[in-house]
């Protein structure tokens, strides 16, 4: 037969001889990007780097991350070192699966209740799902097994980091619903410094799925999933994503999809998402796959690819008819080069063979309908080849067909004058058996006419699943007007429930529910939108967005609408709200810490060690009665707890001498710094209030001393209610005393009924310009004690003595008081007046 081109001259390098010459039939185009050196084709990638998130600008917060691991340079600005983990990509041996393994009669594909299967933990354990993309398993699977990391900077340091493992699988369908379902669950956790850090197992995590680009008739899970750090391993989260029918040819759209998440840490501090991995599916409302299956959504980054096995006696004789067609310039056969049918002068080049890695469509096949125009003029340009058979190839007698390759239902087929193609006699059960299997693939991998390039691979290995070669149901099998006109799909419906009331900050229940007359239970999801007298930032998130029954939090009080949206990728969405009145929760600082007599200073961190921040609320600093000497900064840290993490704080700190510091709050936490300039026992109170005006106020009491102050004695009697007393005390800094301790002086203190207090050990002294005076120290039996006394008019005297195992200042467990139910506080001690003798304050 002669050529339908005409052949050049020589071959001047390794590419095929149909590169040289001139060839009408090939636009010059499509010529050029064949007869590319390969190297050179290698060379271009096929598919777009993955998109790497850009180093982000400088954030005091910190960031949360898909991508990679975060990390700080010397300017303070926040990058992602990237972690891929991959040892060498490999494209998978399936798109959806082998055309063999099965049934002629299938289910539409489901997304199921929670990832499970052998297929998924097969994608999961491969190296190609361990890193910031993941990898598309087949045409409805994609899976990942990655870390998400978050980082808190304080003070342009580092301060505290997360990596949490996860697990997650999305699924395509085509149920008659245009969806993609996203399935995440966590696994281990790292917290550094320590899991007492800024960032905690108790600190929030709030995930979602977006569409992005602004594609329209994609519909996502509006709100976030918002759960603890260390809840996220608890089961598999769900979110979907739906795409609305568009218009055109099968109604195709496509999307692209990326986490969006972001943390608010354990001092109500946002860590925003850093841009997350673009994924994209493609949906069609086809109507040529059958009734059950106009609709669908599948992850389209996979090279499509139809197999044969040679050593699959099914379909073994088609198998290496295609085999010998793709092979270029000839097969051998009979240990002979050998040419297909139709024989020609040149050398042929017929497309479609698969070579892993490679997508271009140039190459590709192409699908067109079972018995149209293009299927019926590949039959005709295929019958006229055929008859040029010799017998002994092609033999009806033996009840052989004619077997075409690229197939009938292609646009590269027999009639293609393009490309060549090839024609051989083949055993007409083969013929079926491999034609049926054809048509399962275009079922099951969603191979839609014209647009969807895939390939086909001949396989050397044994070929595994069913031994059957059952043809696709007739309701499947491209049936004319596609299997006839659909039932009408009527839209679902959807109740947000009652409104509810509550806290800011707290999760309360909501009672939503949606309905579907087809599916029984359509995608939902939560969204919010915060009232009128709302704070600006404001935000809510649900315990499950994707769920009709669930429950709401939000960050600041004020009256929000919850929206519950339904939608069954068919209809337009439909959707009813709930109102969601909240009340505001005042801050609070907690309990006074108790120190315990043996206890130590806090040894500062080491210069590279981040500090660990208070665990938990109250007055950190100073310690309750904690010394310090006139003219020494006092750092005060009140930290206070906010359910509403959207609300703002200022803090106002009396310092007890006369003076106050009125400030802002900051990550939960009231801090400051004042200088006494005499020596007392100061009361500090510090108050916080939140900008709805909820209020909490805590105290600490200081003690300051100054060694230059002077000292004190004292010589005489009082009246207590446990009878008379006899008191001596002369507590002295001597010249180069540093203190807190004075060096000389002790107390005696005496009662009739037999109360004998003994100084042993002082720690402190306090004279103040006022003539007040206070001592503390040990007992001679080991006990603690704390002596006031004012120089005026009266003169006056109070001691406490308490058991040290109570505590390193007296609280509630104290044995003895002359002024029982007094304040500890020297100004407000109220001690005693002397019966006789006197108090001297020596400044």
């Amino acid at each position: 037969m002669t050529s339908r081109r005409t052949l050049a001259s020589g071959g001047r390098d390794s590419r095929p001889l149909y590169c040289y010459g001139e060839y009408t039939f090939m636009s010059r185009l499509r010529r050029a990007l064949l007869c590319l050196p390969m190297a050179l084709i290698l060379a271009v990638p096929f598919h777009a780097s993955p998109v790497q998130a850009e180093p982000p600008p400088q954030q005091e917060a910190g960031a949360l991350s898909y991508t990679g691991k975060l990390t700080l340079d010397d300017q303070g600005k926040l990058g992602v070192e990237s972690d891929l983990r991959k040892t060498g990509g490999r494209e998978p041996d399936l798109t959806y699966r082998d055309p063999f393994a099965t049934a002629a009669a299938s289910v539409p594909r489901t997304p199921p209740a929670e990832p499970t299967g052998p297929d998924v933990e097969d994608c999961l354990d491969s190296d190609d799902a361990r890193d910031s993309t993941g990898r598309v398993y087949n045409r409805f699977m994609w899976c990942q097994r990655y870390q998400l990391s978050a980082g808190r900077v304080v003070g342009g340091r580092l301060m505290s980091t997360v990596t949490m493992d996860f697990d997650a699988v999305a699924y395509g369908r085509d149920d008659r619903t245009r969806g993609v379902t996203v399935f995440f669950k966590a696994g281990k956790a790292v917290y550094w410094p320590t899991t007492k850090g800024y960032i905690r197992p108790e600190s929030m995590l709030f995930q979602r799925i977006s569409c992005l680009g602004g594609a329209s008739g994609c519909e996502q899970s509006y709100a976030h999933t918002g759960k603890q750090l260390k809840d996220w391993d608890d089961g598999w989260t769900s979110w979907s994503i739906t795409s609305l029918p568009t218009v055109g040819t099968d109604q195709i759209a496509r999307h692209e999809w990326a986490f969006d998440g972001y943390i608010i840490d354990s001092w109500n501090v946002t860590l925003p998402g850093l841009p997350a991995e673009k994924h994209n599916i493609r949906c069609d409302s086809a109507d040529y796959f059958g009734k059950m299956r106009r609709g669908a959504c599948i992850f389209d980054d996979v090279i499509p690819h139809l197999q044969y096995s040679v050593q699959d006696t099914r379909v073994a004789e088609v198998a290496r008819h295609i085999q010998c067609a793709q092979a270029e310039p000839f097969c051998v056969r009979d240990g002979q080069p050998w040419q297909t049918y139709p024989k020609q002068d040149g050398i042929k080049l017929i497309p479609g063979k698969f070579h892993p890695g490679n997508r271009d469509d140039l190459l590709a096949l192409h699908r067109v309908p079972y018995q149209g125009p293009v299927w019926t003029a590949n039959g005709r340009e295929k019958d006229r080849a055929c008859a040029q058979i010799p017998k002994s190839d092609y033999d009806t007698s033996k009840g052989q067909e004619c077997d075409e390759y690229p197939f009938a239902t292609t646009v590269e087929g027999a009639s293609n004058l393009n490309w060549e193609f090839s024609v051989l006699g083949v055993q007409k059960t083969v013929n079926g058996c491999a034609g049926n299997a054809l048509k399962r693939y275009y079922r099951d991998d969603r191979i839609l006419y014209h647009s969807d390039g895939f390939y086909v691979h001949i396989k050397d290995t044994p070929q595994e699943g069913s031994d059957a070669c059952e043809a696709v149901p007739p309701d499947e099998d491209e049936p004319p007007g596609g299997g006839g006109t659909p039932p009408v799909n009527l839209p679902p419906t959807v109740n947000a429930g009652p409104d509810i009331s509550g806290d800011e900050g707290a999760f309360i229940a909501l009672q939503g529910s949606a309905s579907d007359p087809e599916s029984g239970t359509p995608h939902v999801s939560w969204s919010f939108t915060p009232g009128p007298a709302v704070d600006p930032g404001a935000t809510c998130s649900f315990a499950n967005a994707s769920s009709g029954a669930t429950s709401v939090a939000c960050t600041d009080d004020g009256t929000f609408t919850a929206t519950l949206t339904a939608s069954d990728g068919i209809n337009p969405a439909v959707s009813d709200s709930a109102t969601v009145r909240l009340s505001n929760v005042a801050p609070a600082m907690g309990p006074r810490p108790v120190i315990a007599a043996d206890d130590e200073p806090t040894t500062p961190a080491a210069d590279d060690e981040p500090t660990t921040p208070p665990d938990t609320p109250g007055i950190h600093q100073p310690k309750p009665w904690q010394v310090f000497r006139a003219g020494t900064p006092v750092k005060l840290q009140a930290v206070y707890s906010e359910p509403g993490a959207n609300d703002t704080h200022n803090c106002v700190t009396d310092w007890d001498d006369g003076t106050s510091s009125t400030y802002a709050g900051a990550d939960l936490t009231c801090e400051s710094t004042h200088t006494y300039a005499h020596p007392g026992m100061y009361t500090i109170k510090t108050e916080v209030t939140d900008d709805d005006t909820g209020t909490d106020l805590k105290d600490v009491m200081v003690i300051v001393y100054d060694p230059e102050a002077g000292f004190a004695t004292a010589g005489g009697q009082l009246a207590t209610p446990d009878g008379k007393a006899h008191v001596q005390f002369n507590p002295k800094y001597l010249p180069h005393d540093e203190g807190p301790a004075p060096s000389n002086g002790k107390l005696s203190y005496r009662v009739q009924q037999g109360i004998d207090v003994d100084s042993a050990s002082l720690e402190w002294l306090v004279v103040t310009p006022d003539d007040k005076i206070a001592f503390k120290g040990e007992t001679s039996d080991g006990r603690g004690f704390v002596a006031y006394a004012y120089d005026g008019s009266p003169d006056a005297f109070r001691v406490v003595v308490w058991p040290l195992s109570a505590g390193a200042y007296p609280e509630s467990s104290v044995d003895y008081d002359n002024v029982k139910g007094a304040s500890y506080d020297l100004d407000a001690a109220r001690p005693q007046e002397l019966a006789n003798g006197s108090v001297q304050a020596h400044n």
